[in-house]
């Protein structure tokens, strides 16, 4: 059903499919898309101008009171459809609080979710709406922290009846559990993830998933390799062991990996030429 779904939203504008690999998933990437949303969620932590002038067709530049998240609204001139970019955090302290495990009970989506990415969204959201247009499509996307916001914003997009097209965010962390990732399941929505890039592990595993059950990932995921190498997966799984003692352990040199500018280079390695591997075999490809 998954490979269905994935054929029917997101293949025509993302992928060519092919028939069932027993080794990979049998998609082909088209990283010039993947590198058309990178670009724009990049351009989430320029300035205003610079957003105004690479997007002519940007409505509303504007930042979260809470959080000092900026995000921007552009309307494509040629296809009207509606972009949302949202910027994240790169620095440590602010990675730390991505990895807190408190969470709050979404009563418009009706799931438990991250309460401080819950907060940020909500902000967003109803700073957006006196500016979107329902008879318009929309995308989503954003890095990290930026990332987290933009799925809640599907979500909550979904439930007011936009028009969602196929997102891709980058260096998400997980922003709700198996309840609410079964719920938005059908959201168009890919995560491109650095292999090197702890962030998506976040919040970690812990005791304090037995309240609500362990965060999880919405969504199928890409995993950059280094040159023209990648892993796509249906289903998130990267290994999580040892999450908190590397945590604890965590520099600033170690998060190099999570930066939008690794990222955009790492797409940018593969717009000539690109290729799928086994997710088991992954580490044949790392530079050691």
């Amino acid at each position: 059903m998954i490979r269905r779904w994935l054929c029917w939203a997101l293949l025509p504008l993302l992928f060519a499919c092919h028939e069932e690999d027993h080794t990979i998933d049998a998609v082909t990437i088209s990283f010039a898309e993947v590198d058309w949303y990178a670009q724009h969620a990049d351009m989430a932590y320029k300035s205003e101008a610079e957003i105004r002038a690479a997007y002519p067709g940007t409505v509303l530049v504007a930042t979260t009171r809470g959080n000092d998240v900026q995000y921007y609204l552009e309307v494509e001139p040629h296809t009207g459809t509606q972009v949302i970019a949202v910027r994240g955090t790169a620095n440590l302290p602010n990675i730390r609080e991505d990895a807190k495990y408190v969470e709050s009970r979404n009563p418009s989506l009706g799931i438990y979710v991250h309460d401080g990415f819950d907060a940020g969204a909500w902000e967003i959201f109803n700073a957006l709406q006196p500016h979107l247009d329902k008879s318009r499509p929309v995308i989503v996307t954003g890095h990290s922290l930026g990332a987290a916001i933009a799925t809640l914003l599907m979500m909550m997009l979904h439930e007011e009846g936009y028009d969602l097209k196929p997102s891709i965010n980058f260096g998400q962390p997980k922003v709700t559990n198996r309840a609410g990732v079964q719920k938005y399941r059908n959201l168009p929505l890919l995560r491109i993830a650095d292999e090197n890039d702890i962030v998506p592990l976040l919040p970690p595993t812990d005791l304090v998933d037995s309240v609500h059950g362990a965060y999880e990932h919405l969504g199928p995921e890409l995993i950059l390799l280094p040159g023209k190498y990648y892993v796509y997966q249906t289903h998130h799984q990267v290994e999580r062991y040892d999450v908190d003692s590397f945590w604890d352990n965590l520099g600033d040199e170690s998060i190099v990996q999570h930066y939008m500018k690794n990222y955009l280079q790492n797409i940018a390695a593969k717009l000539r030429e690109s290729q799928a591997v086994p997710f088991d075999q992954r580490e044949t490809y790392i530079k050691k």
